[in-house]
């Protein structure tokens, strides 16, 4: 698995619907990370939003991560004319980043 691949885009999907099933919250505890989510949008002509993660390992190894998703829309919003994930490794080792992630697959297909 990498950061910002396909595969691991529909894990963070996944991962987020498994533990904000009904995306109520804005901050959230997950295995030792605290979650938090923020979402900016601007309804216009041409419109967008974007949405941002904050994922903080709380214990040691400390660790933060970010995760955002861009959507922009055309005049007639019937479909996105762009679509756009990216990550970033905050602080701390991506390695570590990845090992969480990879624990967190483990229990959703286990």
């Amino acid at each position: 698995m990498q950061l910002g691949n396909k595969a691991f885009f529909g894990l963070f999907a996944q991962l987020v619907a498994a533990t904000n099933p009904n995306r109520d919250c804005e901050e959230w505890q997950v295995s030792g990370v605290r979650w938090r989510r923020q979402r900016h949008s601007l309804w216009a002509t041409a419109s967008f939003q974007i949405e941002m993660h904050e994922l903080r390992h709380t214990t040691r190894p400390n660790w933060t991560f970010l995760f955002v998703r861009e959507t922009w829309w055309s005049a007639d919003r019937r479909r996105a004319i762009r679509d756009a994930c990216w990550t970033h490794v905050e602080s701390g080792n991506r390695r570590d980043v990845l090992r969480w992630f990879a624990e967190r697959e483990k229990e959703l297909e286990g």
